[in-house]
């Protein structure tokens, strides 16, 4: 929803970069980026237009379209991309803020209609380059507070009054129906509180003998067209309250008013097409609208699915067992039909009406969408939620009315039924407020990591589910299982980068994983993935990576190269556990000579602009501890890398330190480089270089083994 909302014309995040994208056709031929580019295009494109004959299908405005359209749709592209490309996909960026036709764009193929992400674009695009999950928990907050409100409006003013509007409001409120209803960030709570304004529509008209006015034509309209642009699903509701108005003014020989509402119903139809035709697709030839159509007229498993629905219903609305339900609801109908056949008066014709325009689309509803749903779960039925309780609280409340108790009698009578209804739906105790599974905004990513997904053989981008993990890393490539090899030597980031891999549920982390992992790097630059640790994050497997420097060491041939680094030492377990444990101290008011105890020895450590220089650093033998020693050192004054942007590392730090110890140990004591490999300098110039290449830097003369031996 947030992708759809706020990316610039790209309904789905591509498994890499776009040749030519329907953005980059809209900066060309559209609306560009304000309103001069929006002129100037017009111009062009009408010239191109009028050049060609107005022959817009052989247009190169057209050809250019198609192309972007089909890179749009070519999801299998696979490339590395920036993790900035998926934060611009799920927040309004600075150059796409109330760009309310990419908006419309991306919803044209969807099987949704556009007014909630048109509601959670504008709210985004007060935050641009930011995202948050409270941007739609708190739109949807505020949609079910107006909800709430107008249940409350249209229980007080055309169902049982003040008090029992109340209580309407706060059995709805207080539910796990709303609680999730609001905690879902997509349309539903959006259709809910339509729905709710359909029906007090329709329920105003009634109180007014279907005699209307322009007001209320016009709140008629409103809140059925809000409901169609939020959910194709409400029709039915839309279809289920209209017929039951139909009926009740046959019945009541209005026949004038009868005409009057089907021509208002069916021009607020036409006019709902036409301003959004893209509906007529999505519901008659969209793979979800001919799935529904299919299900409305199969009779297959329709019992289990009424069953398994009514169950969903009934326990995110009251809390209680179907079964109960059900023998409540049966108890409260008879009762409150017993007594109006008793008290026979001409008001209860019109609350009987009332009533129906409230049950009947309820039951149509519920029995259609039970039938047609993809899913068997809540979010389909949430639209009526507010009404499952309700209906039952009105009964009892109509009933206990027309005992005529006194007034003790009956606020004790009121408590004891509303209380256990008010308590049994409460949502801390019903305990289904699940639906917004939370986790992904925890992921807290260094910024020098990249991130590689790999999914599953076949599998489209569903690594849409951890796009927050994907914006926060600083490039980034979605692959498949059957597709890895197009990665093959394209990761060419510095030494001492970080490199995520998040390996999806349906990949077995194995052999074919490791392979993937040695095959990334560019050979001819000489590094490799060094594996740090895994873990199980949401069913994935996190392997994280470091970028290493391969080594060289010496043998009586000459150099030979050796995959090994000094990361793979560190399972050698070292003296420190900490930086506090060397007790560094600076010696002078310069900050530049500092001295530190390891293994009982004291050490100095003196540090220039963008260099530190441990004295004797040979003596210290095992990686992790020079790891420690360094980052205590780069606490006091960090050193820049060698693009002098980012920093250095401890891990990469020592592995520098760790060729100067292996240097010092084959040298014989007349060399001329001893007395420099005994010391090491930690500085930009040297970093992820190799000892053959630190060699051939200072000498400016290719190696030769024997110059040093």
């Amino acid at each position: 929803m947030y992708g759809t909302a706020n990316s610039e014309y790209l309904p789905f995040m591509h498994m890499g970069e776009q040749e030519y994208s329907v953005k980059d056709w809209m900066k060309e031929y559209g609306a560009g980026e304000n309103l001069i580019d929006l002129f100037r295009n017009l111009s062009k494109d009408i010239s191109i237009l009028k050049a060609n004959g107005w022959d817009i299908k052989g247009s190169e405005i057209y050809a250019a379209y198609a192309h972007a359209r089909e890179c749009s749709n070519d999801m299998y592209t696979t490339t590395w991309m920036s993790g900035q490309a998926y934060k611009d996909y799920i927040a309004a960026s600075d150059t796409n803020r109330f760009n309310y036709f990419s908006v419309l764009y991306n919803f044209r193929g969807d099987n949704h209609p556009p007014l909630y992400a048109l509601l959670l674009h504008t709210v985004c695009s007060f935050r641009p380059g930011e995202y948050s999950k409270w941007y739609g928990l708190g739109l949807n907050i505020i949609i079910g507070l107006f909800a709430i409100l107008l249940l409350y409006k249209t229980v007080e003013r055309f169902l049982g009054g003040r008090n029992v509007g109340l209580m309407a409001a706060a059995l709805y409120g207080l539910s796990a129906a709303a609680a999730i209803t609001a905690s879902y960030i997509r349309m539903y709570s959006l259709v809910t509180l339509m729905v709710i304004g359909v029906a007090y529509a329709h329920l105003n008209l009634a109180s007014k003998n279907w005699e209307w006015d322009k007001k209320d034509r016009r709140k008629l309209v409103f809140f059925t067209l809000c409901a169609y642009f939020s959910q194709y699903y409400s029709v039915i509701y839309i279809f289920g309250i209209a017929l039951t108005c139909v009926v009740i003014m046959l019945v009541q020989k209005k026949y004038k008013n009868v005409l009057r509402y089907i021509l208002t119903m069916g021009i607020t139809g036409v006019v709902g097409i036409a301003m959004w035709p893209f509906s007529l697709k999505a519901v008659f030839a969209g793979s979800r609208g001919a799935e529904s159509i299919g299900g409305f007229f199969s009779l297959e498993g329709t019992m289990d699915r009424l069953g398994t629905m009514f169950y969903v219903l009934v326990h995110n609305c009251m809390g209680i067992p179907e079964w109960l339900f059900l023998i409540l609801a049966a108890a409260v109908t008879i009762l409150v039909a017993v007594l109006l056949i008793k008290d026979k008066q001409e008001a209860d014709r019109s609350r009987i009406e009332r009533a129906l325009i409230v049950i009947v689309p309820f039951v149509i509803y519920f029995v259609c969408i039970s039938k047609m749903a993809p899913y068997l779960v809540d979010r389909y039925i949430m639209c009526i939620m507010p009404w499952c309780g309700i209906l039952l609280l009105c009964g009892v409340m109509f009933a206990i009315k027309r005992l005529k108790l006194n007034s003790k009698a009956t606020v004790a009578v009121t408590a004891v039924c509303f209380i256990p209804m008010l308590v049994f739906s409460d949502s801390l105790l019903v305990g289904n407020c699940e639906i917004y599974p939370g986790g992904q905004e925890c992921d807290i990513i260094a910024g020098d990591t990249d991130c590689i997904y790999l999914l599953p053989e076949g599998w489209w981008n569903e690594s849409a589910e951890d796009t927050l993990l994907l914006s926060q890393c600083r490039d980034t490539a979605v692959v498949r299982e059957d597709s890895i090899d197009v990665l093959t030597g394209t990761y060419k980031a510095e030494t001492g980068s970080t490199l995520l891999m998040v390996v999806h549920e349906g990949v077995e982390a194995g052999d074919n994983v490791k392979n993937f992992a040695a095959s990334l790097t560019d050979p001819s630059l000489k590094k490799e993935l060094v594996e740090k640790s895994r873990e199980s994050v949401r069913g994935n497997t996190w392997i994280y990576y470091e970028v290493s420097a391969k080594k060289e060491t010496v043998s009586d041939e000459g150099p030979v190269e050796d995959s090994s680094t000094a990361a793979d030492d560190e399972e050698v377990k070292g003296l420190l556990s900490s930086p506090e444990d060397i007790a560094l101290r600076c010696m002078d008011d310069e900050g530049s000579h500092y001295s530190f105890t390891y293994d009982g020895m004291e050490f100095t450590a003196v540090y220039t602009e963008e260099n530190w220089k441990i004295i004797d650093s040979y003596r210290v033998h095992y990686i992790s501890d020079m790891m420690i020693i360094c980052e205590a050192l780069i606490a006091e004054h960090p050193i820049h890398g060698a693009d002098m942007v980012s920093f250095r590392t401890p891990e990469d730090m020592a592995d520098e330190w760790a060729l100067h110890n292996a240097a010092y140990a084959v040298l014989p004591e007349e060399s001329e480089w001893i007395s420099h490999a005994k010391d090491v300098d930690l500085d930009p110039y040297d970093q992820g270089k190799s000892f053959i290449e630190i060699y051939e830097d200072r000498t400016g003369k290719e190696f030769d083994l024997s110059d040093i031996l």
